[in-house]
C-alpha cells in the first residue's frame, strides 16, 4: 500500500467525528479490498452514498467497513 500526501497532510490519525474519514478508516477501507480479507469493491464513498446500497452491496463495499469502524470508535 502506498500513501499519498493527502493521507499524511489532510487526514487526522483518528477522529471522533461521526461519518468522517481519518487515517485509521482509510487503512480499513483499503485493507478490505485485499482478497485475503474481504475483496471488497468501491460501490459508494461516504455515509450518504452507502445509504442507497442494498444489503448485499453494503457487504461488498469498502467504505461500509470503514464507516462502521468509525461509528464504533466515535459512538455514533
Amino acid at each position: 500500500m502506498v500513501y499519498c500526501d493527502l493521507y499524511f497532510d489532510d487526514l487526522p490519525a483518528v477522529t471522533r467525528e461521526c461519518h468522517a474519514q481519518d487515517q485509521a478508516t482509510t487503512n480499513i477501507h483499503e485493507d478490505t479490498h485485499l482478497s485475503q480479507i474481504q475483496g471488497t469493491d468501491d460501490l459508494g464513498y461516504g455515509y450518504d452514498a452507502i445509504q442507497g446500497l442494498s444489503a448485499d452491496e453494503e457487504l461488498n463495499n469498502a467504505d461500509t467497513y470503514a464507516l462502521f469502524s468509525n461509528a464504533i470508535y466515535a459512538g455514533c
